[in-house]
């Protein structure tokens, strides 16, 4: 049996076939013990799929998985001390909270004095308790799902899995399920690899999140280095509300100066970087504030969405660019629709990549 490192988890170069299509190709991931990782992605990037073969639901066409330094890859699920929320609850109806609770552990012939135990502590964590001779038609949404949760912490696992957990909930209660999950893990402190599209669910709870796109990783980080040092041109577009503003254009060198020039915009570049010759610069909305001269950018305001506290102010570069370009301005700027506008940024906030591979430019 092929042996790795102890950690919570470790895929090594894992792929996935249905037929001709590949759906994940030669992934390697580690995950520490007591990781609470995010697998973020589009629809049909993989990510679900990379959690079913985790699971032992979905068989790796090629590559190993190890749990705890244990390689899993042939095992069957209940071998792989794992437990898994599903998005759809998947609680039996006919079945009592309690009941669903305990099933695995009946199953397991567990005594029947640690099985009340290990209820009525997983209870007492997710406020549960006077739930517990409720059927699942009784409960809400979020009930149901504290309830699925419930049975995978009374199972003990070395890693919990969890497929888009929240996105049967509406808003609101999505919004204190995130709360309550990180709380979950802080008091409990077990692996952790939960999958999801919701990038607000990944900012907000990973230790560490990994971006799918098309089954391969584009970028493992913490959120912030995500956010801030974007690896790839996807990253760039996929991470941020609302997305980064991406400008195409030709690296231009005349009289010792670098500049970069698109449909509508040129934009000075540090002459000490080895620039190829087309170049994606991306700058946040965030980034972007009104200019006291000409400005970096000149938009054509043809949108204004005032949120309370800020405004969106969504338009084209003037010039003549389809390039949409989204700002985020503080107060109420209503005043500024069908208006065009000088907007400025630090020069730390472009964040720049070769159009060609899509990676980062180190500036």
């Amino acid at each position: 049996m092929t042996s790795a490192p102890v950690h919570g988890l470790q895929l090594q170069g894992v792929s996935k076939r249905f037929g001709s299509v590949q759906v994940v190709q030669d992934l390697d991931l580690t995950v520490e013990p007591g990781e609470f990782v995010v697998l973020l992605g589009e629809s049909g990037c993989g990510k679900s799929t990379v959690l079913r073969m985790i699971a032992g639901l979905e068989d790796a066409s090629e590559g190993h998985i190890f749990i705890n330094g244990k390689d899993v890859t042939h095992l069957p699920p209940k071998a792989r001390d794992i437990a898994m929320v599903f998005q759809n609850y998947a609680l039996y109806p006919h079945m009592d909270v309690a009941q669903n609770m305990s099933f695995a552990l009946d199953l397991a012939g567990k005594p029947r004095a640690e099985i009340e135990k290990r209820v009525a502590d997983a209870a007492e964590i997710l406020n549960i308790t006077h739930l517990l001779k409720r059927k699942p038609k009784e409960l809400s949404g979020g009930q149901r799902q504290r309830v699925a949760i419930g049975r995978c912490i009374v199972r003990e696992p070395a890693i919990f899995l969890f497929d888009e957990p929240l996105s049967n909930l509406d808003a609101k209660l999505r919004g204190h399920m995130r709360t309550e999950l990180a709380m979950l893990h802080e008091r409990l402190g077990k692996t952790t690899i939960y999958v999801t599209h919701d990038q607000v669910e990944a900012m907000t709870l990973a230790s560490r999140i990994v971006i799918f796109h098309k089954g391969h990783i584009q970028q493992v980080g913490t959120p912030a280095e995500v956010f801030n040092r974007p690896a790839h041109l996807f990253v760039a577009g996929f991470i941020g509300m609302p997305s980064m503003n991406l400008l195409e254009g030709s690296v231009v060198t005349q009289g010792g100066q670098t500049s970069l020039r698109g449909v509508g915009f040129e934009l000075s570049l540090p002459a000490s970087t080895a620039w190829p010759q087309q170049v994606v610069v991306g700058v946040r909305p965030q980034a972007l504030r009104l200019a006291t001269g000409a400005g970096a950018l000149q938009l054509q305001v043809d949108v204004v969405e005032y949120l309370g506290t800020e405004s969106v102010l969504v338009g084209k570069l003037a010039g003549g660019s389809e390039t949409r370009v989204t700002a985020v301005l503080d107060g109420h700027r209503i005043d500024l629709l069908h208006q065009t506008v000088a907007l400025d940024f630090d020069a730390s906030e472009l964040h720049a990549f070769d159009k060609a591979s899509g990676l980062r430019i180190s500036v």
